[in-house]
């Protein structure tokens, strides 16, 4: 298995950021890492955004070493 590049981070109040696919801004705010999996799984091309960077990131997301 690769090591990760990317890992998803919280903001300052603790929330992490995830889009829906083509959305940049609107972002859907969840405060546990489970619900940001849940979402990813549940919409498949949407983003969230990660650490380096703090950018969204739509594809080669693995939720817990599984391919998304």
């Amino acid at each position: 298995m690769r090591s990760p590049k990317q890992r998803a981070e919280p903001d300052a109040d603790g929330q992490y950021h995830c889009f829906h696919f083509g959305k940049n801004v609107d972002a859907v705010c969840l405060r546990a890492l489970d619900d940001v999996a849940e979402f990813l799984r549940k919409h498949p091309k949407a983003g969230v955004r990660m650490n380096p960077g703090w950018s969204k990131i739509s594809r080669r997301i693995y939720i817990d070493g599984v391919p998304r």
